[in-house]
């Protein structure tokens, strides 16, 4: 049984709540990842994805009902959902 009290582990900090998140981006626009949210778990498959703090990316394109969305990190084409990006604090470079 799900518990809904529970806190989740990692919280954006409280200076992002309100930031730029990476799904807020169009095609073509570039930014910096400041903050990750989300569960560990979560986190870390972003990790092993090759997006950490400070990884300059790029959207590329949307799918035709803006979900997955494709962005350029570190030279390769990545592919996530837009409820992922939601969790990706940026700001626009």
């Amino acid at each position: 049984m799900f518990n809904f009290n529970k806190k989740p582990r990692h919280q954006l900090s409280q200076e992002n709540q309100d930031g730029l998140r990476l799904s807020d981006l169009k095609p073509g626009e570039k930014g910096r990842i400041l903050e990750i949210g989300g569960s560990d778990q979560f986190r870390m498959r972003l990790i092993e994805m090759g997006l950490t703090k400070e990884t300059e990316i790029c959207v590329d394109k949307y799918a035709p009902l803006l979900d997955p969305m494709e962005l350029i990190v570190r030279g390769y084409h990545l592919s996530i959902r837009g409820r992922d990006a939601q969790k990706i604090v940026i700001e626009r470079s």
